[in-house]
């Protein structure tokens, strides 16, 4: 477990981060994670959580939230972190798991380093130390106690700041502090030695006049804001300024890295490098890995560094930027070639052998012809030496070895867009697209940032469009640059349209086009067909089942054609997360793919993949759906021809299938997209119904909701008439789901006119189905018996046993509340035996569930509580939201019966926090009439009061009016109690439970439901 202060409060997990609940709970997490592995008093969460006013309940309240963190952190995987330690709390964090602490620990290190003259060493661990913020400690949580907290932090942020600072100036970096201090003396303007560091930076970098000026506005801005004069280290500095003194020179240091003692002069000193980048932008972390990697003392080979990354990131920029950086720790020179590994003609090692020879000092006929004499004599000249090789642009592994030094004094960084797995000892530095912010400030220093100030959306929109390259990005602004009467919207709409944005993206000899060109053409045949036919489906990753359809190709070789296109930097790789490798096609790569695409494959060819794609999808969505439910019960099928792949694929896909279906949500949602766009609307429409196993269970109502429409608009247009009725069943249920009941019943009927017109007997009963919930929801019983009889039937008569499973178990829930135990009973008994028989787990889970209805009606608490328990274990297995927090209400309940109430009151907790979080409103309702019978049988009757209000608006907007009733008398009797207590009636603490227990008799009707 990984607990985060230095920004957001956050704890993650294995990776992922932990919901922790509302801002009482976050307050109380932050004290004891500042306070980690110590004792926390009680009193102090409640300070930090009430400040001076808290409640009679405050403690109290303190443990229930407690309570619900520890089950955040339990289900994350991080049981017991919390200790209770009278009087208070304690957290445990293991060493290095808390941010802070691993703040402390690098700022301590640096200090270490400095008094061991170790100053560029100790710059690297503070900067790693001050990369470890996010933002204001703890997010700025609004409590005085962590105010005071985050205050203290903030001040060891600044302290490290400012000795980082210190240092860097005395390592002569004052070029590339300049625009951090400005935007530092702007955060912190009191802060004078802020103000000392930029007057300092700005006079070393040659710029005198701006020196004083900075000088002047942090005297004028102490008179204005505290009415004092800067202190004398400040005034001092501006004197020593003001007469060029050289106590501001830079101190004489040792060099930055050790080195065996030279035995000789070496009059010439090679600067190859090309020019610094001065719009250099973006990428703070990498170059300080780079910088502190090649700052590093060994005794081994000479170190080699690779930047690798896709065509356009900006490798060759990174490289020659940090090149400059640490040009100061290599007095000996700096060599530099570039390879053109990415063109048609590379260069050989051999002539750039030649050049380094030269540069060094040889003239051209003392040079050896043989590439291997070259590269002896090229290491005899570095050796002992402290020399930077950079070499740009590798193509292959092969070419480097010739050109590496032997002495360890020397350091080589390689940039090129493969990996080279091969080159021994070679750490690795891969680049990205740049993100948003620096994307957007990339394009503002060469097109003007006051341009992208004034079009903000537009400039966005730019950034992403050029998929975050860095060439593509400096292109964008190279042309607006050059047309400085263009608005940042003309080229963001220009770029919009995909058949031309490759086109755009070209100026003078820089082109997207031709960059990515040669590294297509340098791969097989087979991954370039691979990478042709991956943009063709159009979903957001590729795994190597869905590459093997659209090549029509075996599962294996799909798969190792994309991971050599991930080697050629044409497919980004996604982190392993245990399942099938997954991959994505980068935003210009895929615009580059489908205009190749376009040229050379026929739109036969093009149609065929993709429905290859799409009749994978559809048969492994109908065998999840089989697995999960036993077979085609409750769901229709379209006439959309499937493609089986191998029988062990699919094993191995679907071992857990509502998992995969879950995995893969993006995939089905893209698909039914496509499908839509193209018009097919017997594969759109097939496929958003199959999602429903998915969306039900897992509660992706936003997605559901999508997909019900596209595909709904796609077979109206298409005259679907059986496809336009599977879509009108599917938004009806969703919003049965959603509790908008005459809605719900406005697309069933709908869906049932058209399942009738078609003759489609299976899909009418299971509207007739769906609308005798809705007739049931909204107190019509009589109606819904009727229509759930009919359902039955015709479920019967095609045979769907899972769908007899759901009709009969509401039917048991009819002849519960008219007091029918015996044909409750009888109706459950059939309905477990369909389940069992078809081996539907999610479905027997829904029948359990009733039949712990049943033991509550007829008092049998434990055996509820059994059944409950059984329902809960089953579908946290399959990850069923819905059906956990059903559970969770009924395990509520039955601990009320049994005059459990700490325990009922966290059941009811639970249920009621995943019913908000899913939108799920009559649950919702249900958890609030049930704490609030609970906090009337505590006494807590302005709680009850305050819920009860709540469920009535609740049950009102979803029209569920029976329990609506229910809730309002409820609310009577609670509003009675209140006011008696208003008067100071008198209440023995002996009648709390005897009135429980008759308000409970007196709800007979909400334990027949």
């Amino acid at each position: 477990m990984d607990v985060q202060i230095l920004g957001p409060l956050e704890v993650v997990v294995d990776g992922t981060p932990v919901p922790l609940g509302g801002r009482r709970n976050q307050m109380i997490l932050a004290v004891l994670a500042a306070e980690a592995n110590r004792v926390v008093l009680v009193d102090r969460l409640v300070d930090a959580v009430w400040d001076e006013q808290p409640p009679p309940t405050a403690r109290s309240q303190i443990q229930i939230c407690v309570s619900a963190l520890r089950r955040s952190l339990s289900r994350a995987g991080a049981p017991d972190v919390i200790a209770t330690r009278p009087p208070g709390y304690l957290l445990r964090v293991e060493t290095g798991h808390l941010d802070a602490d691993v703040f402390d620990d690098l700022v301590t290190y640096a200090r270490v380093l400095v008094d061991n003259s170790r100053d560029a060493d100790a710059a690297v661990e503070l900067r790693r130390a001050l990369g470890l913020w996010r933002g204001p400690a703890l997010g700025a949580l609004p409590s005085r106690v962590l105010e005071a907290t985050a205050g203290r932090l903030e001040e060891r942020r600044l302290a490290a700041t400012e000795e980082l600072v210190r240092i860097e100036l005395a390592l002569g970096r004052h070029d590339d502090l300049i625009d951090e201090l400005t935007a530092l003396v702007a955060e912190h303007p009191l802060r004078e030695r802020l103000h000392g560091h930029l007057m300092l930076a700005l006079y070393r970098a040659g710029r005198q006049a701006e020196a004083l000026g900075a000088y002047r506005r942090a005297r004028a801005l102490l008179v204005e804001e505290l009415g004092i004069e800067p202190g004398g280290e400040l005034r001092r500095l501006e004197k020593a300024i003001l007469m060029g003194s050289h106590e501001l020179d830079l101190p004489a240091r040792a060099p930055v890295l050790a080195a065996p003692a030279r035995v000789a002069a070496h009059p010439v000193v090679p600067g190859l490098l090309p020019a610094a980048i001065a719009d250099f932008t973006g990428r703070r972390d990498e170059t300080r890995g780079l910088v502190a990697r090649l700052s590093e003392v060994t005794t081994m080979a000479a170190p080699v560094v690779v930047v690798t990354g896709a065509a356009g990131t900006g490798k060759t920029a990174t490289g020659v930027h940090v090149a400059h950086r640490v040009r100061g720790a290599f007095p000996d020179g700096q060599l530099y070639a570039s390879l053109a590994g990415s063109g048609p003609i590379p260069t050989a090692p051999s002539e750039i052998l030649v050049r380094f020879l030269r540069a060094l000092g040889m003239s051209g006929t003392a040079i050896p012809d043989s590439v291997e004499e070259r590269a002896e004599l090229y290491r005899s000249h570095l050796a002992d030496r402290r020399v930077l090789v950079v070499l740009d642009d590798v193509g292959d592994e092969s070419e480097v070895p010739p050109l590496l030094p032997g002495s360890v004094s020397c350091r080589v960084l390689v940039t090129s867009r493969s990996r080279l797995p091969g080159l021994p000892g070679a750490e690795r530095v891969e680049l990205g697209a740049l993100d948003t912010g620096s994307a957007v400030e990339l394009l503002g220093r060469i097109a003007g940032p006051h341009r992208v100030r004034q079009e903000a959306g537009p400039a966005a929109t730019i950034a992403e469009l050029c998929g975050g390259l860095a060439l593509a990005l400096r292109i964008a602004g190279a042309r607006l640059a050059a047309r400085p009467h263009w608005r940042l919207a003309r080229l963001a709409e220009r770029l919009a349209d995909e058949t031309r944005r490759l086109d755009e993206l070209e100026h003078g000899e820089l082109g997207i086009r031709a960059s990515l060109a040669f590294s297509f053409d340098a791969i097989r045949e087979a991954d370039r067909r691979m990478l042709l036919r991956a943009v063709l489906a159009d979903v957001p990753e590729i795994t190597a089942w869905m590459g093997a359809a659209l090549a029509d190709t075996d599962h294996a070789e799909a798969e190792k054609s994309l991971e050599r296109l991930v080697d050629a930097q044409l497919l980004d790789g996604i982190a392993d997360d245990g399942g099938p490798s997954r991959y994505r096609v980068p935003e210009l790569v895929r615009v580059f793919a489908r205009h190749r695409s376009s040229r050379s494959d026929s739109p036969a060819e093009v149609a065929a993949a993709r429905r290859r794609f799409l009749g994978v999808l559809l048969h492994l969505t109908d065998e999840a759906h089989r697995r999960e439910y036993g077979g085609d019960f409750t769901i229709l099928h379209g006439p959309a021809p499937r493609r089986r792949p191998p029988q062990e694929l699919v094993d191995r896909l679907l071992a857990r299938p509502v998992d995969w279906l879950d995995t893969e949500r993006m995939t089905l949602v893209a698909a039914v997209r496509q499908s839509a766009a193209l018009g097919w609307s017997t594969y759109c429409w097939d496929l958003a119904l199959g999602a429903l196993t998915l969306f039900e269970s897992r509660a992706h109502f936003d997605l559901w909701h999508e997909t019900a429409g596209l595909a709904l608009v796609c077979a109206t247009t298409a005259g679907d008439v059986r496809g336009e009725a599977a879509m009108h069943y599917s938004a009806g249920t969703l919003l049965l789901f959603q509790r908008r009941m005459d809605a719900a019943a406005e697309r069933l009927d709908a869906a049932r006119a058209g399942f009738e017109r078609c003759g489609d007997r299976h899909g009418l009963a299971l509207v007739l189905r769906n609308l005798a919930h809705v007739d049931r929801l909204a107190d019509r019983p009589d109606r819904a018996l009727r229509r759930y009889t009919q359902a039955l039937a015709g479920l019967r008569g095609v045979g769907d046993l899972v769908g007899q499973a759901h009709v009969l178990q509401n039917l048991a829930g009819l002849a519960l509340e008219s007091g029918d135990a015996d044909r409750a009973r009888a109706l459950l008994d059939e309905a477990l035996g369909h389940c069992r028989t078809a081996g539907a787990r999610r479905v027997e889970a829904q029948v359990l569930h009733r039949i712990g209805d049943l033991a509550l009606h007829e008092d049998d608490s434990p055996h509820a509580v059994e059944a409950y328990a059984a329902v809960l274990r089953s579908v946290r297995h399959v990850g069923d939201r819905i059906g956990e927090m059903y559970a969770l209400l009924g395990l509520g309940r039955a601990a009320c019966r049994l005059d459990q109430h700490d325990t009922a009151s966290r059941r009811l907790s639970e249920a009621l926090h995943l019913a908000r979080e899913v939108g799920e409103r009559f649950v919702e309702g249900r958890a609030l009439h049930a704490l609030a019978d609970l906090d009337l049988a505590r006494g807590r009757t302005d709680l009850a009061v305050g819920r009860l209000t709540e469920a009535a608006e609740i049950f009102e907007a979803i029209s569920a009016r029976r329990w609506r009733a229910r809730v309002l008398a409820a609310l009577a009797t609670a509003r009675q109690r209140e006011a008696a207590v208003a008067v100071a009636v008198p209440v023995q603490p002996s009648d709390t439970h005897t009135s429980w227990s008759r308000w409970s008799e007196s709800r007979s009707a909400e334990r027949r439901s």
